[in-house]
């Protein structure tokens, strides 16, 4: 997204990078910026694990915190994130990345495709919790245009279900289920969605440390869930292709792993 705006210059030394963030991408694009020159000012929340807003304000962000409805994840939560963006991006020399809309984060997300197609071969079906959508649909172009005929599965927890119901609401799981359809996943870009329940991730996450050395938070719990479901349906001899979004070292202040 960064190198992105520059090429497009829409972005220039000197100005600030904003943008509202569970953690996970806030913590990359502190990273960056730090690493460009730039100043950024993340919004986040109490609603997401105190290891990731000490990772941006580590990089040097400015960070603000909004406060959330008891630690929850909610829309009422991205509607103040919202409000806010749109009071910072008032100043003329201000950049917000805009994840839930920049094409350039679905064009570096790609790389999972290729790197898959290149190491795998043949992917059957791809399954990823919804947040931006970004990484799903960064994934599915690249499988297309390499010819695969992927089965490609959107994820969402059950307790918001937007993706599968309409509905809304309130749950734990870091960086998804905003409340709201995003913008990047477009009819063709999956071929269904799926809701999962937050408690079973969460003992897969606790599993799969324990049994495979995979150590990452609830939003891979669930994916994993997901991907073996559709395993044990496809049956012998099918590829189910999922990620581990980031490390488990970011939840080990919640609850978690306790």
């Amino acid at each position: 997204m960064i190198e992105g705006a520059e090429a497009r210059g829409v972005l220039k030394p000197g100005m600030r990078v904003v943008e509202y963030t569970g953690g996970s991408t806030g913590s990359s694009l502190a990273m960056v910026c730090a690493m460009r020159g730039y100043e950024f000012h993340p919004l986040s929340s109490d609603a997401f694990a105190a290891e990731k807003l000490d990772t941006m304000r580590a990089f040097g962000a400015d960070l603000e915190l909004i406060p959330s409805d008891d630690g929850q994840v909610t829309p009422a939560l991205f509607d103040r994130f919202k409000a806010r963006i749109k009071e910072l991006t008032q100043d003329p020399n201000t950049f917000w990345t805009d994840q839930f809309n920049n094409a350039d984060a679905i064009d570096g997300y790609a790389n999972i495709g290729r790197e898959l197609v290149e190491q795998v071969g043949t992917v059957d079906a791809f399954v990823g919790m919804v947040g931006t959508a970004g990484m799903l649909v960064g994934v599915s172009q690249a499988l297309k245009h390499a010819g695969q005929a992927t089965r490609i599965v959107a994820l969402e927890p059950s307790t918001s279900p937007f993706l599968t119901t309409g509905k809304s609401g309130a749950h734990r799981v870091e960086g998804t289920a905003v409340g709201v359809w995003p913008p990047h996943l477009v009819a063709g870009s999956y071929d269904e969605a799926r809701a999962i329940d937050e408690g079973e991730g969460r003992a897969m996450a606790r599993r799969a440390a324990r049994e495979a050395g995979i150590f990452a938070g609830t939003s891979t719990g669930m994916n994993l869930v997901a991907a073996l479901a559709l395993a044990r349906e496809l049956g012998p001899g099918q590829v189910v292709a999922t990620v581990a979004c980031d490390t488990g070292l970011k939840y080990l202040a919640g609850d978690l792993y306790k």
